[in-house]
């Protein structure tokens, strides 16, 4: 069941997932930088490609930012922190 119209689609929950790890990975700071691989491992992430979108959709909105061009390394912004904890 592969759904080629839908393959740039984020999985919401797997998004949330992944600002949650990256928010406690940041001891809920704003501005301290995390790294794609602690991110990935508290999220329970294994798909590199599927991590890459789901950072591209979470940048989008604001709620990640300084990251580099693969996000190995970002940040977790102030709206990213209240995201996280709603």
């Amino acid at each position: 069941m592969n759904d080629e119209g839908r393959e740039q689609e984020v999985p919401r929950e797997t998004a949330r997932r992944v600002l949650q790890a990256a928010a406690v990975e940041a001891f809920g700071r704003p501005g301290v930088y995390v790294t794609r691989e602690s991110v990935m491992g508290r999220a329970a992430m294994a798909d590199l490609l599927l991590f890459v979108r789901i950072a591209k959709y979470l940048e989008s909105e604001g709620w990640i930012g300084e990251a580099d061009a693969d996000y190995g390394m970002f940040t977790v912004t102030v709206e990213g922190l209240d995201e996280a904890m709603r």
